[in-house]
């Protein structure tokens, strides 16, 4: 028998999302947008090529981080539009760009000169991405215009599409938003003083669900696809996602403390009182944060129970001295559809998106609905 350590992704529950999604987006008023999946970084943790392969018939537009993640996909017979969200990373890759028929944003002068030099067997698609206000990526607003101008002056161009990222979009109250949104309205209404109207693309996750003002004419959601919440306090909006990932294990061990005696590494929990510890086969070289504290909650046979002491490698320890019949082999639940992800990163001070996409490949994953 193997380690009773799993990762089921309940790929239905994505579908389930990618509609969802693709709801609020066409809900605007006026508004007929266009709905990508974001599968960088392995679908977010929940495997990118069966994400993909489950999306086949919901979108006509995939997006990736890099070429790695899109030669993946390819070599695994996806056939969809793809779209690199930091473009190319040096100019040796639009010939791979070119060869596997990608997309790819333009934010900076370096990618800029690079494309109007390229020689390439046809044109493509390019995303120009706008710095309106985040200040990571994107070309100055001043320069959006001559930027637009230049690439579709070119022969390496088919067609643009006018983006940006939101800083504070999971903070939908935050002045930043109304400022972004504004500086990117002045950038679009100048090139289109000179053009027809350009498409755009402004809404994550959060703005999606929070920002009617963002939706476009693509929308970009990433992690509620998967359904995690990207707002850090209780948000009604997302109520209807339902989460992709379930992380499982089981019960390996039970045994009595006394008072006064320590659990695990650095004796950092103490039993107040005589206690019942049922020590479960996760750890951190699966992909349970380190950083828990006692006191995180895990289900155990489908009722909450504290986690007591230091997660190790390949263990941890429950507190599950107030449950009833409590054996060897009960299941357990570290998050998944009755215990968020979010609530266990708020014990382990990060952020579901972490936990998610840092999972290693030691627990086997099930892929689930397919």
């Amino acid at each position: 028998m193997s380690r009773p350590i799993s990762i089921i992704i309940d790929l239905d529950a994505i579908r389930q999302n990618f509609d969802y999604a693709h709801s609020i987006g066409n809900k605007s008023a006026g508004c007929n947008s266009q709905t990508m999946a974001v599968i960088k970084a392995d679908a977010y943790g929940h495997g990118a090529v069966a994400t993909a392969r489950a999306l086949a018939n919901k979108t006509t537009l995939l997006a990736v981080s890099s070429i790695e993640e899109a030669v993946l996909l390819r070599q695994n017979h996806i056939r969809s539009p793809i779209l690199l969200l930091e473009g190319c990373f040096c100019k040796t890759e639009l010939s791979v760009v070119d060869d596997l028929g990608l997309q790819i944003v333009i934010h900076n002068q370096e990618q800029i000169n690079d494309l109007l030099a390229a020689e390439l067997s046809k044109p493509i698609s390019v995303w120009l991405k706008v710095d309106s206000g985040m200040h990571r990526l994107g070309v100055p607003l001043i320069d959006s215009l001559n930027v637009y101008q230049r690439l579709s002056n070119s022969q390496n161009v088919s067609s643009i599409v006018l983006m940006t990222h939101f800083a504070t979009s999971d903070i939908p109250d935050h002045p930043l938003v109304s400022q972004q949104l504004g500086n990117f309205k002045t950038a679009a209404s100048a090139i289109s003083q000179s053009k027809a109207p350009i498409a755009n693309s402004l809404a994550n996750s959060a703005a999606l669900m929070a920002i009617p003002e963002s939706h476009g004419t693509w929308n970009r959601p990433g992690i509620m696809l998967y359904g995690i919440s990207p707002f850090d306090q209780q948000n009604t909006l997302a109520l209807p996602l339902i989460p992709a990932m379930q992380f499982c294990s089981k019960v390996i061990a039970i045994r009595k403390v006394s008072t006064g005696d320590a659990v695990g590494y650095g004796a950092s929990w103490i039993a107040r009182k005589p206690s019942i510890i049922a020590t479960v086969a996760a750890g951190y070289g699966d992909g349970y944060p380190r950083t828990a504290k006692s006191g995180t909650p895990v289900l155990i046979n489908g009722k909450i129970a504290p986690l007591a002491g230091r997660v190790s490698m390949d263990m941890l320890c429950v507190d599950v001295t107030h449950l009833d019949d409590v054996n060897v082999g009960a299941e357990v639940e570290l998050w998944g559809k009755q215990l968020s992800v979010n609530e266990v990163a708020q014990w382990s001070d990060t952020l579901g998106y972490e936990l998610v996409t840092r999972m290693p490949t030691r627990a086997k994953r099930i892929f689930i609905n397919q």
